[in-house]
């Protein structure tokens, strides 16, 4: 795997929706560019709190918006066994999307978002990223646009 991924991509133990969270925007240090990355945090959590942001399949996209960023910002959290997000998708979440965004840019955050649930529907793509098949062509492409934050629709 390419050395810059840990910016955007890291291996999460904590079993707690919440702490895994907080694990990847600790240790993905894209997130470290951040104007205010404890505001972050909480805006992530408060978020979460509303409503789940598991997505079924094994995947979850939590996000928190902040008025004072430029882009979105994005990294990917890999749970091993699985943390449970919520009782409407049982399945446990291996891969946790976390999304920093502008609270006056929402076109921005949406075409992430699409991005990467353009990836992330694909059931041979995720079954790439669950078999730690990282270093497969398709997943180099996703880390490679994870790595450049250019969520542009790739065609």
């Amino acid at each position: 795997m390419n050395q810059a991924i840990p910016r955007v991509f890291c291996l999460v133990s904590s079993k707690d929706k919440f702490l895994a969270i907080d694990e990847i925007i600790a240790r993905c240090t894209v997130f470290s560019e951040l104007p205010d990355k404890n505001r972050f945090i909480r805006a992530v959590h408060r978020r979460e709190r509303q409503q789940s942001t598991g997505i079924g399949h094994g995947v979850a996209i939590a996000h928190g918006k902040l008025p004072d960023i430029q882009k979105p910002v994005i990294a990917l959290g890999f749970s091993d066994e699985g943390i449970i997000f919520d009782d409407r998708y049982p399945d446990p979440v291996k891969l946790i999307f976390v999304i920093a965004s502008s609270l006056h840019r929402d076109s921005d955050y949406l075409k992430a978002v699409a991005s990467i649930l353009t990836w992330v529907h694909d059931p041979d793509f995720r079954r790439i990223l669950v078999e730690k098949r990282w270093d497969d062509e398709k997943a180099q492409m996703f880390f490679s646009m994870l790595e450049s934050q250019d969520f542009r629709p790739q065609y």
